[in-house]
Parts: structure tokens; sequence; C-alpha cells
């Protein structure tokens, strides 16, 4: 029996469409709270698709930037998350002062391959790793990647239903992570291709 791909969809900001995801085979629903970004969503918005979720298999995680561990702790309280994702230098400093049952998705530089992060555990986290400009759709350059470390690693960058078996054979990740992938237009995610990468993986 093959390994279990673990899929998370990030950026989700229509609860239906969250939840529809779900119930489709998505492991992880990220739920993006860096301001600039187009698949923001509001404290408001993130509580809707946190309820949606509730009854399906389906983990949120917050993700965030430059945000602190009092912000990171505020909204994940607020939502009831306890799955983070690190982004940016402040977020990633501070997640030492989160309280220790938080799950981290620690996102993760090719160059650091060989440093384990502060207060991480290989047995309640994730390293993801992702291009230079996350969100971007640049891949890795799949053919080169690789972490002998005690992580479980997600892959993200330039993941879509067209390739994504090619970068699960090549890179062997516990985990797969996709947003302008599946998207009909930057920040909307259509529902018919979040399926079709579902089925790829899975099938």
């Amino acid at each position: 029996m093959k390994n279990k791909v673990f899929i998370k969809i990030c950026g989700l900001k229509d609860p239906l469409v969250a939840r529809k995801a779900a119930l489709s085979g998505a492991d992880f629903i990220g739920l993006v709270f860096h301001p600039t970004s187009k698949r923001y969503i509001s404290l408001t918005e993130a509580k809707a698709i946190c309820a949606a979720l509730v009854d399906t298999p389906a983990t949120p995680v917050a993700v965030f930037t430059e945000h602190s561990a009092k912000e990171m702790q505020t909204i994940c309280e607020a939502c009831g998350v306890d799955t983070v994702q690190l982004h940016g230098s402040l977020s990633r400093a501070e997640h030492a002062l989160l309280p220790s049952q938080y799950q981290r998705i620690y996102v993760h530089s090719l160059s650091e391959c060989n440093t384990v992060p502060l207060a991480c555990d290989p047995k309640r986290d994730y390293l993801l790793f992702d291009s230079d400009i996350p969100g971007s759709g640049i891949a890795l350059d799949w053919d080169t990647f690789q972490y002998i470390g005690p992580f479980r690693v997600f892959l993200a960058g330039g993941l879509s239903p067209m390739n994504v078996r090619t970068a699960i054979q090549k890179c062997r990740p516990a985990g797969i992570d996709v947003s302008s992938g599946v998207e009909s237009a930057p920040g909307e995610k259509e529902l018919s291709l979040i399926q079709q990468l579902i089925q790829e993986i899975q099938r």
C-alpha cells in the first residue's frame, strides 16, 4: 500500500469551497492572514471557514508572515485553530512563544536544509519548502531537491493538477501545498481544479 500524501489547499476565501475541498479529500485548508495577499481574509471570514470545516476531516491552518506571537495566538484562539504556517522573519522567530500544543508548518529555504528550526519538533511539526516568492507559482528544481533531515516535508511552488504526480515521484514529500495552481484567477479558487488535483494524487 502506498504512503498517503497529505494535501493542503492554501488561500481559500469561500466557506463553501473550503468545505467541499475538505470533503473531496483535502487534509489541510490554509487561511492567509497576510494583508497584502490576494488571498487575505479577515478574522470574520476566517471564522466562517473554520465553522464550515468543523465536521470535516480537514485541519484549518492559519498562515502568518510578519505577525508577533501575541497576534498569532489571538487569531488562532478566535478561530479555534491550533495549526500555524510560518512565513516571514517575525513569525518564524516568535513562534517559539506560542503554546507547545500548536502544530507548526515552518517555511524553510533550501539553503537551510541542514538546520533545525528553533522550538520545532519533528514528531509534531512539518517543514515546507517553497520558491523564494511564495504563492508565485514558481516551482523548485525537483530534480535537485533533497532533504534528509528528521522532519516530514511539504512541497510547494508551481504545483497543479498537471504536474503534481511528477513532483511527488521526484521529491517524495509527506505532503503538498497548492494555491495558485488551483485558481481560475489570482486569489479565486476553482473547486473543479481542486478536485482534479486531489484525484491525481490519490489515483
